[in-house]
């Protein structure tokens, strides 16, 4: 029988799950974590967590949706902003690195790994990281292609730009996972904005 909560309430309740399950997640990683460890977390019953996910793997998923959707609001955002080519490029990117700064992101960092692990093993995570990583290439490749149609940028692969841009800021964030003072973001964004922006620049 359904909970005879308000929607809003209902609403707030699974927040509040999925911010226990990412401190669990965080604390002892995917494979180590337990709906228990969750339900305790949580300070809810088992039924009040099962009424809104039924597995675990169901609430793993559910996590990096809500955390990665605000990226892609954002860059969303960005792309229908009255700036040019290379501003918007340039947002997008100071974005990563506001992200992989904040705390919250910095929770979910160590679990990218767990999705690259078991995206060869699991047709349900990889299905959704697939999705991920096009839902947020897709707003890079088109400030791209604008940018190059507007003669703005050289004429380059946008696809394989995008590629390249979300393989570096992915294993930067590996790197300041394993030590923070490995990576200066700042140098990062600035390094990045005199080499990879200036190069794409058209003459």
């Amino acid at each position: 029988m359904a909970p005879k909560l308000k929607p809003e309430v209902l609403e707030e309740r699974k927040a509040h799950i999925l911010e226990s399950a990412l401190t669990c997640f965080a604390r002892k990683g995917y494979h180590q974590t337990t709906m228990d460890d969750i339900v305790q977390e949580a300070g809810l019953s088992k039924g009040g967590v099962y009424w809104h996910f039924d597995s675990k793997k169901e609430l793993f998923l559910a996590l990096f949706e809500s955390l990665f959707g605000q990226t892609e609001a954002f860059m969303s955002a960005v792309v229908s902003m009255e700036k040019s080519a290379q501003e918007k490029l340039q947002d997008m990117l100071e974005m990563y690195v506001y992200f992989a700064e904040a705390e919250e992101f910095k929770k979910i960092t160590p679990l990218l790994i767990d999705v690259w692990a078991q995206n060869w093993q699991d047709p349900d995570v990889n299905e959704v990281a697939v999705a991920l990583y096009n839902r947020f290439r897709e707003p890079l490749i088109q400030v791209i292609e604008v940018g190059i149609a507007g003669g703005e940028f050289k004429p380059v692969n946008a696809g394989a730009l995008a590629s390249v841009i979300f393989a570096t800021y992915d294993g930067l964030m590996v790197q300041a996972m394993i030590d923070e003072s490995m990576v200066d973001w700042s140098a990062v964004n600035e390094t990045v904005k005199n080499t990879l922006i200036a190069g794409l620049l058209a003459d």
